[in-house]
């Protein structure tokens, strides 16, 4: 019998006692994560940066929030809001021996 339509090559063809795939479908390589989860992985990431000349280890997210809070001090009014907004989010005190930093705008300093 020669091969040809619905003849297949007998090399092509399973071999006696085989039946279907044998191998299958493969099983899927990586689970599905949440946002929140891959959120906190790059917010948690050690990075480099550059303090007055030395470099300082720190996470991203501690990067983040010097960032913001240096860009509120220079009187940037979208980075003051967002402080302001993070500090109603993630509320607490600083541990005992540290300084405070207040941020007081011309409107605070009037009253």
């Amino acid at each position: 019998m020669s091969a040809g339509y619905r003849n297949p090559p007998k090399s092509g063809q399973f071999k006696k006692g085989q039946s279907g795939n044998p191998k299958g479908r493969p099983k899927q390589t990586t689970q599905p994560v949440s946002t929140a989860y891959l959120f906190y992985k790059v917010a948690n990431e050690q990075v480099a940066i550059e303090i007055d000349g030395n470099e300082v280890m720190m996470t991203r997210w501690e990067a983040i929030v010097r960032q913001v809070h240096t860009l509120a001090l220079n009187r940037d009014p979208g980075a003051s809001r967002l402080l302001h907004k993070m500090r109603k989010l993630f509320p607490g005190s600083a541990p005992p021996g540290d300084k405070y930093l207040v941020v007081v705008s011309d409107n605070d300093m009037k009253l």
